[in-house]
């Protein structure tokens, strides 16, 4: 994988690389891919077999640095990669989980 100059600062690339240097962090990025329509932080959180509270706080980390986003429906949030940020930072990078 090769990385362009971009318009993306370095700040932001620090921020996303230092998100996804956690095993977790990956886990959590694949299975938001790979499940679109599953994707609120209980269920998250059931299909890893992590407690919420450990989900709550890897999704903080990379909604920090811009690699999730999420969205209100009623009482919950569902999340959602931020594919454009990905392919800013990390070209490719999805397509490789």
């Amino acid at each position: 994988m090769t990385i362009k100059q971009s318009t993306v600062d370095d700040d932001k690339r620090a921020l996303a690389f230092k998100a996804l240097s956690e095993k977790k962090r990956i886990e959590i990025a694949r299975y938001l891919q790979e499940q679109p329509d599953h994707n609120s932080c209980g269920e998250i959180a059931r299909a890893m077999g992590m407690d919420k509270s450990n989900v709550t706080y890897h999704l903080k980390i990379m909604y920090d640095a811009g690699l999730i986003r999420y969205v209100r429906e009623g009482q919950n949030k569902k999340i959602f990669l931020q594919e454009d940020q990905f392919q800013a930072i990390l070209p490719g990078f999805l397509d490789s989980l």
